[in-house]
């Protein structure tokens, strides 16, 4: 099985477009969504609505482009909590991909979800 493809920010933030860049010059195209995650689609229920809420409040890091597998992880949620477990898996899956899990929350690169590092000569510039 092939090694999955490393998201282009965290090459940047790693460097590696910098030192590689004819590597990655297919990706020079690649659309940058910034738009926040927003509000609820209107064809949620209610209880859907609230775990729209939660698993957004929480993933801070998502936005716009994540909209469509935060609603198949919110259905499948709401599944779950109101006993019905047979699609556990399938939710650990989406969580997953959307950066909730302890594992795949490392490998988001969420602004500001680090101090930077200090540059102790930076009050001499």
């Amino acid at each position: 099985m092939a090694r999955p493809r490393k998201p282009t920010h965290m090459l940047r933030l790693s460097g590696q477009l910098d030192r590689r860049p004819a590597r990655y010059a297919d990706r020079r195209n690649e659309p940058a969504i910034t738009d926040p995650i927003g509000s609820a689609p209107d064809n949620l229920s209610p209880a859907e609505t609230a775990v729209w809420g939660e698993l957004s409040g929480y993933g801070v890091w998502l936005t716009a482009g994540d909209r469509l597998i935060l609603e198949i992880a919110v259905r499948l949620f709401h599944q779950f909590r109101t006993g019905d477990g047979r699609n556990a898996s399938k939710l650990i899956t989406a969580l997953s991909k959307l950066g909730f899990s302890p594992t795949d929350r490392s490998k988001v690169g969420a602004p500001g979800s680090r101090d930077e590092p200090v540059d102790p000569f930076a009050e001499f510039g």
